[in-house]
């Protein structure tokens, strides 16, 4: 069969029904805020919160949260070694941690349709606990598809994975480069 996916940078996505539109977000501040999120990744030492979350005809499509989120957590672990994952919730109020060290992974999977096309779009982001309280600090990737409804839930965990993988990617590059242990 056929389907379609688009990977979106810093770009906002809406999908009236099935009509794709695309609008151009700017950064809040910064010349460049993806460098202010790399620096704070170099000092995370582990992910409080990795979860994956579901809108939409998701459920319908076969697109379950709990499912996309072990595989979040279980590629994230396999792709970032030494890195911990504790819980799912956020940072924990007696934590001995400062907050830069925690980090976090979210992704959200929007779809729309359940008849024989349907389309999704998923957005993850990640940081430290402090880059989410500062617009356009945090790591974020998004992509928009649409094909066959019964291959829309395997695009989908495909798009999650390899969304964690470019993370992870980018987060050893961060650590790499500025040591962070």
């Amino acid at each position: 069969m056929w389907s379609q996916t688009i990977v979106v940078s810093r770009l906002s996505v809406l999908l009236p029904l099935l009509g794709v539109s695309l609008l151009l977000a700017a950064p809040a501040r910064g010349a460049n805020p993806e460098a202010a999120a790399i620096a704070d990744m170099r000092h995370i030492r582990k992910f409080v919160a990795v979860e994956v979350q579901t809108q939409g005809t998701a459920e319908k499509l076969g697109i379950s949260s709990a499912e996309l989120t072990d595989v979040t957590r279980v590629t994230l672990l396999n792709k970032v070694p030494g890195i911990a994952l504790e819980g799912s919730s956020g940072p924990s109020p007696d934590a001995t941690e400062r907050l830069n060290q925690l980090g976090f992974f979210t992704c959200e999977v929007w779809t729309v349709g359940e008849q024989y096309i349907a389309a999704y779009h998923v957005d993850c982001s990640a940081g430290s606990y402090t880059t989410q309280k500062t617009p356009g600090s945090l790591w974020n990737q998004a992509i928009l598809g649409y094909g066959p409804k019964d291959e829309v839930s395997d695009a989908v965990r495909k798009g999650v994975r390899a969304m964690v993988e470019l993370f992870a990617t980018t987060f050893s590059n961060a650590r790499g480069d500025g040591g962070g242990r």
